[in-house]
């Protein structure tokens, strides 16, 4: 199972689709970040390579999520926008 919610963006609140897998990280464990407000450090940025089915985002979007514990790090696998298309990933150290 898994937890999915709208996260709002950390600076303007914009709602974000987050998947949170298996129940392991809580909401709180992490920081999401809409693309016009993606940190310089400390973030794994994803960007949609398709058009998105679930939430009819475009391809080319952009979300950012920043991993506030070591758990939600060890579980960066599971913890990613909810999307239902391919994405690329780029962590940002």
């Amino acid at each position: 199972m898994c937890d999915i919610v709208n996260s709002p963006c950390k600076i303007c609140n914009a709602d974000l689709p987050l998947h949170l897998g298996d129940y392991d990280t809580a909401p709180e464990e992490v920081e999401c970040f809409c693309s016009k407000h993606i940190p310089d450090t400390n973030v794994r940025v994803f960007t949609l390579m398709e058009d998105d089915v679930y939430e009819s985002l475009p391809k080319g979007w952009v979300m950012g999520i920043r991993y506030l514990t070591n758990n939600a790090r060890e579980n960066r696998e599971m913890n990613h926008p909810n999307v239902a298309a391919r994405r690329s990933i780029h962590d940002v150290l």
